[in-house]
């Protein structure tokens, strides 16, 4: 009969896995909305906000210069929105990245017997609760604290939406995957 480490590994590879697909296939993290008040050609600016660009940047890319026209102002508060959601972008790439290479690390280390499956379980359970409760955090964030911030540091330009991309779903999935993983541990015992 298969020891439960013979299997057990498989599920951090597969949440690995997910976060690889996440960074990638270059997947949407979220998807954004900004309202330009009083600009005579497009108030709205909308798109999603990718790993490694794209999206919502190339959006803003593209209005800089015509709001500059009318507004220089607004043109520079585009440009700093523009260069937050590039490292917005940027820092959860990293993060998936170093958290899908440690569990690749974990599960190899579980199935070829240099990490006990009790320790390792544990990290699972708190490597799911953590990736959970991290996109309930960027989403508190982002409806309650980022709206305030645009609208306090760019005076007219509004912070209208935020959805929840594929990218922080499969996150949420990637977590939830973890702590059945740590479940299915402790009963195999």
């Amino acid at each position: 009969m298969a020891e439960p480490k013979d299997w057990l590994f498989l599920f951090p590879i597969i949440t690995a896995a997910l976060l690889y697909i996440s960074i990638f296939y270059n997947v949407p993290i979220m998807h954004i909305i900004l309202d330009i008040p009083d600009y005579p050609i497009v108030p709205t600016v909308e798109g999603d906000v990718f790993p490694f660009g794209g999206g919502i940047i190339d959006e803003i890319e593209f209005y800089i210069p015509l709001v500059e026209l009318f507004n220089p102002t607004y043109a520079d508060y585009l440009s700093n929105i523009q260069t937050g959601l590039m490292w917005v972008g940027i820092v959860f790439a990293i993060f998936y990245g170093l958290d899908a290479l440690l569990l690749v690390i974990d599960g190899i280390r579980v199935k070829t017997g240099s990490k006990e499956l009790k320790k390792a379980r544990r990290k699972w359970l708190w490597g799911g609760i953590t990736k959970i409760i991290s996109q309930i955090i960027v989403i508190i964030i982002m409806i309650t604290v980022v709206p305030d911030i645009v609208a306090d540091y760019t005076h007219d330009l509004t912070f209208l939406s935020f959805t929840m991309g594929l990218g922080m779903i499969l996150v949420m999935v990637a977590g939830g995957i973890l702590i059945f993983a740590y479940i299915l541990a402790k009963i195999a015992g």
